[in-house]
């Protein structure tokens, strides 16, 4: 969320006939993460249904970018990143993550961001801290994981409140506690230079985004809905003509 919010802080405000028509108000820097964005905020509402066992976290800021996710409770500490496909048929083959014939590194970045908060929450804590990534897939047509990966799971988002609540238990309630404490302390996390992210705004400024596009596809979908009675309208018009010349000859 936090890349679409920064593309879009310098884009132009649409102009009267491009919100009329229904023109996308996302720039091009923006639309690349957008998709992306709704996976993360569909799997952060469903890590907030998991009731008060667990401690969820979001967009902590990492060296590499922006953690969706982190999770926290008797099962353990996990990392979430949220992958959003589209539609698409997902394939897992050990570290190789293939859609629509494309390979992406989904399986590493997931790896990567976990063995980093490992470190740091662990440095923090005085104590090894382990940390299992998560991929979820978000939506999938179909996940079909041929061979799972050696240390990042792959699931569907369907599937993840199941997963979570069937995992056995491995930490004590103090270590939990422990643990919250320290991923909460801003002193644990790389931050921005200037301030670390607001996620409250963020959430805010995001929504904003968020509905302008949805009211933008209303639109698109009610003029393309008008073109295509004028066309069958027309259609009509010409056929019943033709009909009547023929039935006068």
């Amino acid at each position: 969320m936090a890349a679409v919010v920064r593309a879009q802080e310098s884009a132009p405000r649409p102009g009267p006939l491009a919100r009329l028509f229904g023109a996308s108000p996302l720039t091009v820097a923006a639309r690349a993460h957008y998709r992306g964005a709704l996976g993360e905020l569909l799997v952060g509402d469903a890590l907030e249904n998991l009731g008060l066992t667990w401690d969820v976290l979001h967009d902590l800021p990492l060296e590499a970018g922006v953690l969706d996710h982190l999770l926290i409770g008797r099962a353990g500490v996990f990392t979430v990143h949220a992958a959003n496909f589209g539609r698409n048929e997902v394939t897992v083959e050990g570290s190789a993550v293939t859609v629509g014939g494309e390979h992406l590194d989904d399986i590493e970045q997931a790896a990567r961001q976990a063995g980093e908060v490992s470190r740091r929450l662990s440095d923090a804590a005085g104590a090894t801290v382990r940390v299992r990534p998560l991929l979820v897939v978000v939506d999938p047509l179909k996940l079909v994981v041929k061979a799972p990966a050696a240390d990042v799971r792959v699931i569907a988002s369907r599937d993840l409140q199941g997963v979570l609540a069937r995992a056995p238990r491995t930490l004590t309630g103090e270590e939990v506690a422990h643990i919250s404490d320290v991923a909460d302390l801003v002193s644990t996390w790389p931050t921005a230079p200037e301030v670390g992210l607001d996620t409250q705004k963020l959430h805010r400024d995001f929504g904003v985004i968020r509905t302008a596009v949805t009211d933008a596809l209303v639109r698109r979908i009610l003029w393309a809905a008008a073109a295509t009675i004028v066309v069958y309208v027309g259609v009509c018009s010409v056929i019943a003509t033709l009909v009547s010349v023929v039935m006068r000859s």
